[in-house]
């Protein structure tokens, strides 16, 4: 049976799920060609019981749709079959299970303050007449009041004449006070660089992955398939997964660059900002 054949039993109402058909039709193909599932497991790099779980598409203990796709069409290109038709359903599932983006929220932050109203010439024309019908009872006030003032000032000098006369006397200066012996001044303490902190987790893969990165809160950053290099930045915290977990080397600031792990360890990998 090819894929074709494996794929059209899905549309004919087969109670086999996608994921047990891909497994089967996989199975079927090493048993044909009298490989042992250690040996393809060993040729691949990966663990015989991971292939066992793909041949017997057991779920719960297989990594992530794109993860199982990625690994079946290792499995195919090491037997020489195509597995596409059979990939395509669980391409649709992994869609339809990827959650959708939050919306942007079109609400003005709380707090910010409404724009004033403009002035116009209307208000200051109004503003201006309403001034100038006062201008005249504020003048004829402040004469009265200057004028009052001038009359309690005479009075009030007439009376403490003796005693000013007293004050505007020059006094007996007092001898110089010694001037004071400053310290020296200390010398300034030398200003010690600090280490930049570091902001970026350096990505690397030297051949071609499928890879994920999320923050430590799940906001999915990256996913797709992944070769080079590539900065992304660590805030509270990043996690990563790969498909080929010994072929992706991650590296803080300067530091050493290491692998996720081992090729049959499929899993998230944490990296948190150092302590300062």
């Amino acid at each position: 049976m090819n894929a074709s054949e494996a794929s059209e039993s899905i549309d004919v109402g087969s109670e086999s799920s996608p994921l047990k058909l891909l497994g089967t039709f996989l199975r079927e193909e090493r048993e044909r060609r009298g490989i042992s599932s250690a040996t393809l497991a060993a040729q691949l790099r990966m663990g015989e019981e991971q292939l066992q779980a793909l041949e017997a598409g057991d779920g719960p203990h297989l990594p992530e749709l794109v993860f199982v796709i990625a690994q079946a069409r290792r499995v195919a290109d090491a037997l020489g079959v195509d597995v596409n038709p059979l990939v395509a359903p669980l391409k649709q599932q992994s869609q339809i299970l990827k959650p959708a983006p939050t919306p942007l929220s079109s609400t003005p932050p709380a707090g910010r303050s409404q724009p004033r109203a403009r002035l116009t010439a209307q208000n200051y024309t109004q503003g201006g007449a309403r001034r100038a019908s006062g201008g005249s009872a504020i003048r004829w006030i402040g004469s009265l009041a200057l004028l009052a003032g001038v009359i309690a000032a005479g009075a009030w000098s007439w009376q403490r004449g003796p005693e000013l006369a007293k004050q505007l006397l020059p006094k007996p200066s007092a001898p110089p006070a010694p001037a004071a012996v400053k310290p020296p001044a200390a010398k300034p303490k030398p200003v010690i660089p600090q280490a930049a902190p570091v902001r970026e987790l350096t990505v690397t893969a030297s051949q071609t992955s499928w890879l994920t990165v999320r923050t430590s809160k799940g906001q999915q950053l990256y996913e797709g398939m992944f070769k080079g290099s590539r900065q992304f930045p660590i805030g509270s915290g990043l996690q990563l997964r790969a498909g080929r977990p010994d072929l992706v080397k991650a590296s803080l600031g300067k530091g050493p660059a290491k692998a996720l792990g081992p090729i049959d360890q499929i899993r998230w990998v944490s990296f948190n900002p150092p302590q300062r």
